[in-house]
């Protein structure tokens, strides 16, 4: 595979859920009154999504990865469980946001340690603090915040969307050097 190939791949992999992440903030932002069980199908889509989309690429990839299809096919699992049982979960659906963020952040985190990312690496222990600060503040405090819990955690899908194209761009620099 050559550089140009390595980089359209990393932007696909990486650009759409930043975007997707960025727009799904937003959206809970703008629209707090919003109902929990919709957000909840929505994070049970976005799995199955995930799920069908690592099934897929396990199938069509030249290279096959048996971890991969095993992990697509329990997202999409999970994913169906969770849209099937919503009701019963939208109690549950802030604290596995901000656990979701958490390990988001501490992921973006562990990226410092790869060699020649030098740039950038600022704005990637910035963000991904506030990450993962979005997240604890939500896991601790899910019941006081009932009112607008869907502005923190759009913002913290906003802020979290914002640090992967920051760590896109940081990959992309070091790939094309």
């Amino acid at each position: 595979m050559n550089l140009s190939e390595l980089i359209k791949r990393l932007h696909r992999a990486k650009l759409v859920p930043a975007l997707i992440s960025i727009a799904f903030g937003i959206a809970l932002i703008i629209a707090r009154q919003a109902a929990m069980e919709v957000m909840v199908k929505i994070a049970a889509g976005m799995l199955i999504a995930a799920g069908v989309g690592c099934v897929l690429m396990f199938f069509f990839a030249p290279v096959k990865d048996s971890f991969q299809l095993a992990v697509g096919a329990l997202l999409a699992i999970i994913g169906l469980l969770v849209w099937f049982y919503a009701r019963s979960l939208v109690g549950l659906f802030p604290i596995m946001t901000g656990i979701g963020l958490i390990l988001n952040g501490l992921s973006n985190l562990s990226t410092l340690g790869a060699p020649g990312q030098n740039a950038g690496t600022f704005l990637v222990v910035l963000f991904s603090v506030l990450v993962i600060a979005a997240g604890l503040f939500i896991v601790f405090h899910p019941a006081e915040m009932e009112g607008t819990i869907m502005v923190y955690i759009g913002v913290g899908y906003v802020i979290n969307g914002i640090l992967d194209l920051v760590i896109l761009h940081r990959v992309k620099e070091v790939l094309m050097n």
